[in-house]
This record gives structure tokens, C-alpha cells and sequence, in this order.
């Protein structure tokens, strides 16, 4: 089967594809500034470090923030210890039983306000001991 396009055919092709193309450039330029943002912090904890080089490795902080501000994500600055209602209504303390299981099923226990778009990960137990030490890190009082 054989298919004419028309010119306007055409054109509309390729608008569209000039406009997927901007998307992901833009796209791809704010999630590397999300990534920078967590490789200009200075931890004094060697697992900490590990957990931001691996928190940025596996995109987590592209839909975390860990300034404080509003991302895909709840931001991680702050988070530790913090009650937070969960879409079903309940109340939970992020600890580190709820961060393990926010990693190894996600949409079990969704934030209310945030959608339902984390993924599953499957990370090895030190990567994950270290993304806990730097949650923790982020939400330690600053030293003063």
C-alpha cells in the first residue's frame, strides 16, 4: 500500500519534529541542571557521596530536587523524618523501612499530590545504604 502525503503533510511532520526535538533539548538541558545542582553539595560522609554519585547515575534527581523545591518527586532536602500523607490517606514518617520499599515498589506507598510515575529500582543493598545516607545527609540541620 502506497501513501501520498501532501505538502501540508509534509509540513505538519515536520513542525512536529521540530517540536519533539526542542522538547527533549530542553528537557535533557533541565534534568543536567537538577544533576549539577546535586553534584555542587559538599558532604562530610563518604557514604553520602556515594549515595549523591549514585542518586544522579540512576536519575533520581531528576525527579527529586535536593534544594527544597518542587520536582516530579517529593524533594529530598528536609525529608528525613518527615510525616507525609500518603494517597491513600495515611500517615507515614520517612524513615528508612519507607524509603527502602519506595525504591522496591513505589506504588505502594504514593505521596498525595504527586503522581505515580516512579519506577521500580533494583539496586544493590551498598547503593542503597548509600542513597539512605545521603537522604539523611540532606536533612540534617545545616552546621552553624
Amino acid at each position: 500500500m502506497s501513501f501520498i502525503h501532501s505538502p501540508q503533510r509534509r509540513w505538519l511532520d515536520l513542525v512536529v519534529g521540530i517540536a519533539l526535538l526542542s522538547l527533549l533539548g530542553f528537557g535533557s538541558r533541565y534534568i543536567f541542571l537538577l544533576n549539577n545542582d546535586s553534584r555542587e553539595l559538599s558532604l562530610d560522609s563518604a557514604l553520602a557521596m556515594q549515595g549523591q554519585r549514585v542518586s544522579t547515575d540512576q536519575g533520581c534527581v531528576a525527579c527529586h530536587t535536593v534544594d527544597g523545591s518542587i520536582g516530579v518527586g517529593p524533594s529530598w532536602r528536609g525529608m528525613w523524618g518527615r510525616q507525609e500523607t500518603l494517597s491513600n490517606g495515611r500517615t507515614i514518617v520517612v524513615n528508612e523501612a519507607y524509603f527502602r520499599n519506595s525504591l522496591t515498589d513505589p506504588q505502594s506507598q504514593l505521596v498525595q499530590g504527586y503522581a505515580n510515575v516512579m519506577p521500580r529500582f533494583f539496586l544493590k543493598e551498598d547503593e542503597i545504604a548509600a542513597l539512605i545516607a545521603f537522604a539523611q545527609t540532606l536533612s540534617s540541620p545545616p552546621p552553624q
